[in-house]
């Protein structure tokens, strides 16, 4: 986040420790990494992310918690100015919220800080309502399938495993030990699902270490002793967006309707939380901000339309909000001209004073050297370079 805002937002980093103000909006790993240690009082977020968050860190005092629930609005007092941060909610995992501060909607928004995971992909990726009706009948379609395994062991797969369990009139089962987390989590946001059988024919799979190698040896098992294969199915989107047609080479476009089955045996389905490109553009075209901030540094905004065609161009003034957001200084009243972003780059000289080698005492070149770079040396003369190549042509005659 920029330096210059007096609260962080899913960053816990001995820079974040600076702000004054924190707020969590969700349980997702990713977000809270660095808690266990950087972590200070307030932090902002629901009751059921601190909840899940203290069992995934139980060393953490559950006092540095504030509540702020879907549809409250807190306002925060603040040297620099009270503020006001309203949680809506993000459709992404159970109680994940977003914050907007300031004003009401009418109001033009200075800037959004947008999550673009898939900003640079152009697959267009199915609701979730979608997504959970190709889960359940890629099941109808395999009734022989006596075991079916699902990989959706992430906070947000938990309502598609509820629609499973409604489906089918049975309960899915997860090993407590082995997949801990997830049990746990399970147990605050659909308990009604969780099964203590483990022959029951409803389970989840860890979907991340050595998962192929897994699921071909149940399936290589099951060949073998001549028995109907298990079902395994992949909600996900990274499939879609990472795999490339051998044809062409280019990215999936065409939103997936069905799963499809890949050369190990196993069924993906486009299942995601974040938002899509298509999405992301929508939003902005509603919320027309001025400027757009990723918070996904691997995607950055400029891969969307709307910050191509409505931000790259704009001019900063000595007024605008910017300047406080990176703690620059503008003095008041200043006639510098403005500056506008992405615009020509300025060329300046500075002289420089090369000096001698041998000018420099011991303890500045032992210190240059410390420094892993090479002490210049002077090249050798194109002389000694032939007489050094004839004196190796004489060493290899017989």
């Amino acid at each position: 986040m920029p330096k210059g805002l007096p609260f962080s937002v899913d960053t816990f980093s001995p820079i974040s420790n600076r702000k004054k103000h924190h707020f969590l909006t969700h349980a997702h790993k990713d977000h809270s990494v660095g808690i266990s240690t950087h972590s200070f009082f307030p932090i902002y977020s629901t009751q059921i992310t601190k909840t899940l968050i203290l069992q995934q860190f139980p060393q953490l005092d559950s006092s540095l918690f504030v509540g702020i629930e879907i549809g409250e609005t807190v306002v925060i007092d603040d040297l620099d100015g009270t503020f006001s941060v309203t949680a809506f909610d993000a459709n992404h995992c159970p109680e994940k919220y977003i914050g907007r501060k300031g004003k009401k909607p009418k109001y033009c928004l200075d800037y959004v800080f947008l999550d673009c995971t898939f900003g640079k992909s152009f697959i267009m990726i199915p609701s979730k309502h979608s997504a959970i009706q190709q889960v359940i009948n890629c099941i109808w379609k395999h009734p022989e399938a006596p075991m079916v395994y699902m990989t959706c062991d992430l906070l947000a797969q938990d309502e598609l495993l509820v629609e499973v369990s409604r489906t089918f009139g049975s309960k899915v089962y997860v090993d407590r030990v082995n997949n801990a987390e997830c049990y746990q989590a399970l147990t605050l946001t659909a308990p009604e699902i969780l099964s203590e059988d483990a022959r029951s024919r409803f389970q989840v799979f860890e979907g991340f270490v050595n998962f192929y190698e897994r699921a071909r040896t149940k399936l290589t098992e099951a060949r073998a002793n001549f028995q109907p294969e298990p079902l395994f199915i992949r909600p996900s989107a990274q499939w879609y967006v990472y795999d490339e047609d051998s044809k062409t080479g280019s990215q999936r476009k065409q939103m997936p309707v069905r799963a499809k089955k890949d050369s190990f045996g196993v069924w993906h389905v486009c299942f995601s939380s974040h938002s899509s490109k298509e999405e992301l553009e929508w939003a902005l075209q509603l919320l027309q901000p001025k400027r757009v901030v990723s918070t996904t540094p691997s995607c950055r905004a400029m891969e969307l339309n709307y910050v191509k065609k409505h931000c790259l161009h704009k001019e900063v003034t000595s007024d605008d909000p910017l300047w406080k957001l990176m703690e620059i200084g503008v003095e008041e009243g200043s006639s510098s001209p403005q500056v506008s972003t992405f615009s020509e780059i300025c060329r300046i000289q500075i002289p420089i004073k090369v000096m001698n080698k041998r000018n420099l005492s011991e303890s500045v070149r032992k210190l240059y050297r410390s420094m892993n770079v090479l002490v210049p040396r002077p090249l050798p003369s194109l002389v000694k370079l032939m007489n050094s190549n004839k004196r190796a042509k004489r060493s290899f005659q017989f």
